[in-house]
C-alpha cells in the first residue's frame, strides 16, 4: 500500500469517514483528474455512503415488521385506494403539514401493507419513522414511568416525523388506555403525522374505546387535518389462500 493510501486511511479514521479501499479509490479517481476534482469526488462517494448508512439506519429504527413497497400492492383488486394517490402523497408535502393518513378497511385487505410502504419511502426521503400495533404503542405509554426501554421508546416516538399505529380497533382497550391514546394523540396534534390503520368505521371507535367522549376527542384531532382510504374489495389471504387437500388431489 503506497504513503498516500495510508495517509489517506488515517485521515479518514481522524475525520470518521468510511475507509475505501484501494480497489475503491481507484473507481473513484480518474487519472486525468486535477487535485480539486479528486478532493470533490472523493467527498461526493462519502456523502452518498454517509446518506445509504443513514436511510439503513432509520429504517432499522422504524420497527417495520416487514419491508412492504407500493410497487408490492395490487391495486386492481381494491377499491378505495389508486396507484396515482399513493404516488402523490409520496412528494410527503402533507407530512411536512403534519397531516394525517387513515385507512380503513376489514382485515386482509392490504392497510398494513399501504401504511408500511408509505412509511418505507418517507424514512428513504429522509424522515423519521415508529411504526407500532395499537397493542404495542400501549405497552410502552403504560410503563413510561417505570420501564428504561419504554422511556427509550417514547424518546424515539417523540422525535419522529412520522408515526404509523397499526391494528387500530382489532382488540377493545380500557378507559384508562382510551386516556392515555389521547393524550398521545394530542400531543401530535399538529406537529406530527400520524398514519392509522383500522379495521373499524369511525362510528365503532367508541365501542372498543369504551368511551364515546374520548373517542369523539381522539377523531376530532385524528381527522380535522386528514387523508382518509376506505378499502373495499376481497382480503388478499382470503384470495391467495392455499389448501391443503387441493395438493391432494
Amino acid at each position: 500500500m503506497s504513503s498516500n493510501i495510508l495517509r489517506l486511511d488515517r485521515l479518514c479514521k481522524g475525520l470518521r469517514l468510511d475507509q475505501p479501499t484501494a480497489e475503491e479509490i481507484q473507481k473513484i479517481l480518474k487519472d486525468d483528474m486535477s487535485a480539486l476534482q479528486a478532493v470533490t469526488a472523493f467527498l461526493d462517494d462519502q456523502y452518498r455512503r454517509k446518506q445509504e448508512q443513514a436511510t439503513q439506519r432509520r429504517i432499522k429504527n422504524a420497527r417495520f415488521p416487514r419491508i412492504r413497497k407500493l410497487e408490492e400492492y395490487d391495486f386492481t383488486q381494491q377499491d378505495g385506494v389508486t396507484s396515482e394517490q399513493m404516488r402523490h402523497l409520496c412528494d410527503f408535502i402533507w407530512l411536512e403539514q403534519a397531516y394525517n393518513v387513515v385507512f380503513l378497511g376489514s382485515p386482509g385487505v392490504g392497510k398494513t401493507h399501504l401504511a408500511t410502504a408509505l412509511g418505507y419511502e418517507a424514512a428513504q426521503s429522509g424522515y423519521s419513522v415508529v411504526f407500532y400495533t395499537l397493542e404495542a404503542l400501549m405497552r410502552i405509554l403504560k410503563t413510561a414511568e417505570v420501564s428504561r426501554s419504554s422511556k427509550i421508546r417514547m424518546s424515539q416516538l417523540q422525535r419522529a416525523n412520522l408515526v404509523i399505529i397499526d391494528e387500530v380497533g382489532f382488540m377493545p382497550i380500557s378507559r384508562p388506555e382510551a386516556h392515555l391514546l389521547f393524550s398521545f394523540v394530542a400531543a401530535c396534534y399538529e406537529t406530527k403525522s400520524l398514519v392509522i390503520t383500522s379495521n373499524k368505521s369511525f362510528e365503532e371507535w367508541s365501542d372498543f374505546l369504551g368511551d364515546p367522549v374520548i373517542a369523539t376527542a381522539i377523531l376530532d384531532r385524528l381527522i380535522y387535518r386528514c387523508e382518509i382510504f376506505s378499502l373495499t374489495g376481497e382480503g388478499y389471504r382470503i384470495r391467495h389462500r392455499q389448501s391443503i387437500l387441493k395438493k391432494a388431489r
